[in-house]
């Protein structure tokens, strides 16, 4: 059911007793209340497959609830009214996705599939249907992949891609490359197909009025990773070049493209940087990276701009460069817009981790309350992410590490507590003793730290991806 009972304020309902007028409450259940018959509570099960039932405790017979299906229901009893076939499949679909919003996916699959067979039978009549049966395609296919039925949606695919042999438009362009990017690691060579035919399809047409304007980035993208694959390092680099241009001209042509997609092309830029790096090109490097600073620099991309900060200042520690004079000041800058962002999720999260321990690299090493804030944060943020088992294990251990260096100073308590943290996630007390001595803020110095007391049993490290517990 909906989240809210809002949802339901101002829906029209029958009583399902006389049919008369009646509204809906939550008092202890769904409760139908009629002026007349007064109330009829409405119960609430679920069948072998998980999808919600409701039923009228008066006759037992189905009682819908949810506004947006009742609506659906109304609009295909209007559809069925007139007869005309298009229509009535046109109601099918919204009824579907109706279903599918709540809480019943296999009804919701079964009735998709059912009227992409009425779509196949229309087109196949004649009917202009192409660009709906398309889209339907891509919803059955999406719904037999949430199951992990993988074959069934490459079934989907391949028998709309047959039927539209002859028709070449974008709507096919789109089912060939997700096509594509379902059988990428099964069937490479006959995704790498699906994928070609799709850029050949598109030429060097102007997508930036596509239903997804970046559908030939994503097609250069999974090109690039299968090149990857087969260790074709020439054609790969060629693809992520592709990509690279692809996405700064989308972006050029439009000034609202969404912060996500910035933050794409920000990354993606500085994956190429760092490929450069690592070959020598350092110079072409930094050109990247100081062009992603440069392009992400506008109104509404603050956190993607934030990104190609981060990308340039983690390329200058991998080089041993010194930190810039003002490193504390620009990751209060970068901190003060990662933190503003709802809905973190694992890359911004590592990236906020990550500018708290280049600004505690800032500090003096006097500044004590100042490293063990900075450090302390970071550490909080990973071990938030450890708990839902999906953290870089080695990061996490470095960070602790340098945080128990700081807390044996002079808080024994909170490094006892931080030792039985990472204990909870698989992460060895030994694994962190080992590690005796660190560099801590821009000091270059060694801290030592006493260990004389270690647990007779220390827990066997485990990786995180294999074991994680959830924190009480």
């Amino acid at each position: 059911m909906s989240e809210s009972e809002q949802d339901y304020a101002g829906v029209r309902y029958d009583c399902p007793v006389c049919g008369g007028d009646a509204t809906i409450s939550f008092g202890n259940g769904a409760t139908i209340d009629c002026p007349k018959c007064g109330s009829t509570r409405i119960i609430l099960s679920f069948s072998p497959n998980g999808d919600m039932i409701t039923v009228s405790e008066n006759n037992n017979e189905y009682y819908e609830i949810e506004p947006d299906v009742r609506s659906a229901l109304a609009e295909l009893k209007d559809a069925e009214a007139s007869g005309n076939r298009l229509s009535i499949t046109d109601a099918n679909i919204r009824l579907a996705n109706a279903y599918n919003q709540t809480g019943r996916e296999g009804k919701a699959e079964n009735l998709a599939n059912d009227m992409l067979a009425q779509l196949a039978e229309l087109f196949d009549a004649g009917e202009d249907v192409s660009a709906k049966y398309c889209d339907h395609v891509c919803l059955c296919a999406a719904f037999a992949s949430a199951r992990s039925d993988y074959d069934k949606a490459q079934k989907i695919y391949d028998e709309a891609l047959e039927r539209l042999k002859d028709v070449r438009n974008i709507d096919v362009a789109t089912l060939k490359v997700k096509r594509g990017l379902l059988w990428t690691k099964k069937d490479s060579e006959s995704a790498e197909k699906h994928l070609n035919d799709a850029l050949d399809i598109l030429g060097d047409s102007d997508t930036s009025s596509y239903p997804d304007p970046y559908i030939r980035v994503i097609a250069y993208d999974t090109l690039r990773a299968i090149c990857a694959k087969r260790a074709e390092n020439e054609q790969a680099e060629q693809y992520l070049l592709k990509s690279i241009a692809e996405r700064k001209a989308l972006f050029k042509n439009n000034p609202d493209t969404p912060a996500y997609r910035v933050a794409e092309l920000v990354d993606v830029m500085g994956y190429y940087a760092e490929t450069l790096s690592k070959y020598g090109d350092d110079n072409l490097a930094e050109i990247y990276l100081d062009e992603a600073i440069e392009l992400s620099d506008a109104p509404g991309q603050e956190y993607p701009h934030a990104y190609a900060i981060m990308n340039r200042l983690k390329y200058e520690q991998n080089r041993k460069l010194p930190l810039p004079e003002d490193i504390i000041e620009r990751m209060d800058a970068v901190i003060f817009v990662l933190e503003a962002v709802p809905g973190k999720d694992k890359r911004l999260n590592e990236t906020l981790a990550q500018a708290y321990m280049f600004k505690s690299m800032g500090r003096k090493p006097e500044d004590y309350e100042g490293l063990t804030e900075d450090i302390g944060k970071a550490y909080d943020i990973l071990l938030a992410l450890a708990y839902q088992g999906d953290v870089n294990e080695m990061y996490l251990m470095s960070v602790a590490r340098s945080y128990l260096i700081l807390l044996n100073m002079k808080h024994p308590e909170k490094a006892q507590q931080v030792r039985r943290e990472m204990q909870e996630i698989g992460i060895s007390q030994k694994a962190l003793d080992e590690a005796s001595r660190s560099n801590i803020g821009n000091s270059g110095k060694s801290t030592r730290v006493e260990t004389n007391k270690r647990p007779e049993k220390p827990l066997p490290g485990r990786r995180l991806k294999r074991q994680t517990k959830s924190k009480q």
